[in-house]
């Protein structure tokens, strides 16, 4: 049986995908501080949407899981595969901006690895989302990535749900450009400030703290 063409509602959130510049633009740490009220209340909504999904108390299996069941969904449905592509297209323009604006092999800023990373989680989401949208008449529950793709579209860096001091917490990267330099703010939702920074090259790891009163952290 042939596949029909995808509907008009999934080529508009294609669309949507294809209009974000991801990973600008790069805020001072008073602009990135300012942005955080807004960014929490996405990442509430986004654990909110993923609680149906929940079985085992870990948000992170249940958006692993989802991903899943949105491919079988559609695929069943005999939609067309348009997430495949969307991937390829997020993870190329990704890559691009990365290596336009933070540097690429032997910058400064991020290598060529960081930058693979970046866009690979960019991809990742972006196929997640159209996966979703694909197959919404089937899943009974809003798009939870719908909300990563609004932090994308603020030019952040979401990465996942991550064990912060033995707590699962959803962590945002924030370009932040500080002089001629350019670090990560690393934002753990239920913060109400960036605490600590990394560089491009350090996954959260090697964290620099921002305030001398600040507890140290362990992000797993």
């Amino acid at each position: 049986m042939s596949q029909p063409n995808e509907t008009p509602q999934v080529s508009e959130q294609i669309s949507k995908i294809k209009s974000i510049k991801y990973f600008t633009p790069a805020r001072t740490l008073e602009e990135a501080n300012s942005i955080l009220p807004k960014v929490s209340q996405i990442v509430d909504e986004y654990v909110k949407a993923l609680g149906p999904w929940q079985q085992d108390n870990l948000l992170q299996h249940a958006s692993d899981s989802l991903w899943d069941l949105a491919r079988v969904a559609a695929i069943k449905s005999y939609k067309t595969n348009t997430w495949d592509s969307i991937w390829d297209y997020v993870w190329r323009e990704a890559s691009y901006n990365a290596r336009d604006n933070y540097g690429w092999y032997g910058g400064g800023y991020i290598s060529g690895e960081s930058a693979r990373d970046a866009a690979r989680d960019a991809a990742k989401y972006a196929a997640r989302y159209i996966a979703y949208e694909s197959a919404k008449d089937n899943m009974q529950n809003p798009n939870p990535f719908s909300f990563v793709i609004d932090l994308y579209s603020m030019g952040l860096k979401p990465t996942y749900f991550r064990k912060v001091n033995e707590q699962e917490k959803f962590v945002v990267d924030v370009p932040i450009k500080s002089g001629n330099k350019f670090v990560l703010g690393c934002y753990v939702h239920g913060d109400s400030d960036i605490l600590f920074t990394h560089q491009w090259k350090e996954y959260c790891s090697g964290l620099v703290s921002l305030k001398e009163e600040s507890s140290s952290r362990t992000i797993a």
